[in-house]
Parts: C-alpha cells; sequence; structure tokens
C-alpha cells in the first residue's frame, strides 16, 4: 500500500498528457501509487498512458471503453475505488506539477495529521505560455497560520477558496468512511460539491502557501471555455449541496454560505453567458433564490462583501425583472449614471475601465454645461439689449466639445493599447 495515491484524469488530451505525466511521475516522493483514468478517448490518450505504464510499474492504467455521461467525475471516482494510499490527491491530465507538490503536501498531513492539505496553484494560459496568480489572493491574506482545526467559522473561510481538487490530498479513510464521491451527472463543475462534502467532514486541514501546480487555461475543449448551455449546469449543484446539508444537519448552519457560493457563481457565469441564454439563466436564478427569504439574501451579501453589480443582478431576479437583468448584464453595471458606474468599477474593474466611463461622464457634463451656456448667451437679447460680446457663441462651444471627445477617444485608445499587454487572468 502507498503512502499516496494520485489519480490523473484524462479525456482527448494526447498533445498534454505527456507533459503532465513527466511531471507526476518525477515527483520527489518516492512511496506513490499513480492511477490513471481515461475516459473513454477517442486520441491517442490510451495508447500514452499504456507506454508509460509499460515503463513504470507505480502507474495503474483505467481505460474506460465509452466517455461517460459523468465525465471526469466517473472517472476521479474510479480512481478512488483502485487507491490504496493513506491520502489521495487528484491531477488534470493537462496540467503541471512541481517536483516536490506531493511530497510537501503528505509531509505537512501528517506531521499536522490533518485529514486535507492544500497549496496554491497558478494559471497556465495555454496560448502563450504565460502564467498568472489563481484569483484568490485574499483568502490566502486571511489565513493565520498552517494548520487549521475546522470549527463553523473555519469551515466557512475555506470554502470560499476555489473548488479545484487537484491542488489537494485528501486522507483516504475519511473519504471512504463517510462515502464521499464526486457526484455524478450530466453537468459540468463536479468539484464544487466534492469540495463542499470533504471540508464539512474534515476535522483538520493544512496548507502550504506555496505555488505548486499550474492549471491550464485558455485550451480548446476546455470546460472553463464552454460558453453553451452546459455552462449553466453548474447551479443544479446548489440543489446537491443543499440535499447533503439537510442530510447531515448542517444545513442551518451554513445556509448563507451556500447562498453566497450561489451568488459568486452567478456573478461569473452571468458574464460568459452569451445574450441567448440569459433568459434560461434568469429563470434557472429564479430558482435558486426563491429559496431563501430577503434577510437571508442580505446576511449572505454581508458575509461575501459583494459588491453592487451582483446585488442589482440578485435583486432583479427576485423582483422577477428581466429587463432590468439584461441591462445591468449590457452595461456591467448596477446604475445607468455614469459616474456612479465609474465609481463602481474603479473598485471592482480597475482604473483602466474607470478611465474610460468617467471620461464618458465628463463628456456628457461638458454636453450639458455648453447647452446651458449657449442658451444663456442667447437670452442676453431677451430685453432688447444687444447679446454680450464676451459670451460664447455655439460655434465656438461645439469646437470645444469636439476638441474635448477627440482627446478622450485618444485616451481611451491607449488604455485599450495598455489592456492588451496586460497577461490575461
Amino acid at each position: 500500500m502507498a503512502r499516496l495515491s494520485v489519480i490523473v484524469t484524462s479525456y482527448n488530451i494526447e498533445g498534454y498528457l505527456e507533459d503532465c505525466l513527466d511531471t507526476i511521475v518525477g515527483q520527489s516522493l518516492d512511496d506513490l501509487e499513480i492511477i490513471v483514468v481515461d475516459d473513454g478517448s477517442s486520441d491517442g490518450s490510451p495508447g500514452v498512458i499504456t507506454d508509460y505504464a509499460a515503463r513504470d510499474p507505480r502507474i495503474v492504467p483505467v481505460l474506460l471503453e465509452e466517455n461517460s455521461v459523468g465525465g471526469v467525475a466517473t472517472a476521479a471516482n474510479a480512481g478512488l475505488d483502485r487507491a490504496t494510499g493513506d491520502y489521495v490527491g487528484f491531477a488534470d491530465g493537462d496540467d503541471l506539477y512541481d517536483p516536490e507538490m506531493f511530497g510537501k503536501l503528505l509531509q505537512a498531513a501528517v506531521e499536522a495529521d490533518a485529514d486535507l492539505a492544500m497549496c496554491k496553484y497558478a494559471l497556465l494560459d495555454d496560448t502563450d505560455g504565460s502564467t498568472a496568480e489563481a484569483p484568490e489572493k485574499r483568502q490566502w491574506e486571511q489565513l493565520a497560520g498552517r494548520v487549521h482545526r475546522l470549527d463553523r467559522e473555519t469551515t466557512r473561510q475555506f470554502l470560499s477558496f476555489i473548488a479545484v481538487p487537484w491542488r489537494k490530498i485528501y486522507r483516504r479513510s475519511m473519504l471512504d468512511d463517510a462515502a464521499i464521491r464526486f457526484p455524478v451527472g450530466d453537468y459540468f463543475y463536479e468539484d464544487n460539491p466534492f469540495h463542499w462534502f470533504t471540508v464539512l467532514t474534515a476535522e483538520s486541514l493544512v496548507v502550504v502557501p506555496e505555488v505548486l501546480c499550474y492549471h491550464r487555461v485558455e485550451r480548446v475543449g476546455q470546460t472553463r471555455a464552454t460558453v453553451d448551455a452546459r455552462l449553466l449546469r453548474i447551479f443544479q449543484h446548489h440543489d446537491t449541496i443543499h440535499q447533503w446539508l439537510v442530510d447531515h444537519d448542517v444545513e442551518e448552519q451554513y445556509r448563507t454560505t451556500l447562498l453566497g457560493w450561489a451568488i459568486s457563481q452567478m456573478g461569473w457565469i452571468s458574464r460568459q453567458t452569451p445574450p441567448d441564454l440569459r433568459r434560461e439563466l434568469f429563470d434557472i436564478l429564479r430558482g435558486v433564490f426563491a429559496q431563501y427569504d430577503q434577510a437571508t439574501v442580505d446576511q449572505a451579501f454581508q458575509e461575501r462583501s459583494t459588491g453592487g453589480l451582483s446585488r442589482a443582478l440578485v435583486k432583479a431576479v427576485r423582483e422577477d425583472n428581466v429587463a432590468s437583468f439584461n441591462r445591468i448584464l449590457d452595461t456591467g453595471s448596477a446604475t445607468t449614471d455614469p459616474l456612479e458606474s465609474a465609481r463602481y468599477h474603479l473598485k471592482y474593474s480597475g482604473a483602466g475601465k474607470t478611465a474610460k466611463l468617467a471620461g464618458r461622464f465628463a463628456w456628457q457634463r461638458a454636453r450639458r454645461v455648453a447647452r446651458r451656456a449657449v442658451r444663456a448667451g442667447r437670452n442676453l437679447g431677451k430685453d432688447g439689449a444687444p447679446a454680450s460680446s464676451t459670451g460664447p457663441t455655439e460655434r465656438d462651444v461645439l469646437f470645444g466639445l469636439a476638441v474635448l471627445e477627440q482627446r478622450l477617444r485618444a485616451i481611451e485608445e491607449r488604455l485599450d493599447d495598455d489592456r492588451a499587454t496586460d497577461p490575461p487572468a
């Protein structure tokens, strides 16, 4: 029996699988069982797995004959059923792993006698090879120490981390004793309920605050890149998690936390949803939020410190106002006022977006001031006296506005150029 079993999942990633497996077989930890599960690939992935298994006795190939409806959940569960290690870890077959990753996680888990161990990860852009920080900086900054006993507050804290399983290891006896597996169904993002099940079951968690794995993004065919109706299936996991909470008598303790999770998913899903699917998204969200009263919604917002855009979207859904919902998504703002929109984006979207919106506000304000100035100049002659020679003419004002507009456009173009050179998140 190995100290650690690593389950590598694969589906039609022949061009990436060798690089991934090289980082797994090259781990500094020797006492390693490597279970590679292929979910019925139609490319050469099964052959790659077979070749590696022939060269390394630690590799256990599990080749499913057909692609399953459950996708990665079915593959991960098949690996769990075969695992023999004291701890179990996961690896996506197109990602890369530091040679010290699993050794460091296992050492930390054993020394702390922890049920879970977790490290940081970075995003690896498949288009240009650049890396970027994972979007959970705030969560890491809020942690105090490495070893955490999972009481209610600490559990809620770790539930807010991104759910991915491939930067963690799990005590196998905990998974087996609690019958924890990935939920299998025709949906995506099964790692979300698995994350909830494991964090809520574990008694302790230890962190290794180092970037030890690199998750590939912007790959053709990747779940992350999906922009069709399958994207909306993530919300099916709300009911899956809710039922688990009810079955384990913890629904009351984590009710607002689950709603906060749903609000968080709505935030990024809504931005990726094509216009022709917005009504379907709206109806799904209406079914989710209808399960909560306003006091619970307010508390969830308070716990998550969620921005105004999400609040406005939830308000539109709860009021059954699909027109407002679409307007918010079209404008990217919770308000129609351009200055308020600029303030919002300064807080949540960065200075570049703010400058563009503030420029539009300045342009609109300049037009209003110009119109008042022209009217004032015309009104000087109402009592029969000649208009002041120092008052602005309409031609003067329009010329000034044209110059201002040209300058604002030049600023926007420079901002667009600067943003194009930034590494994608």
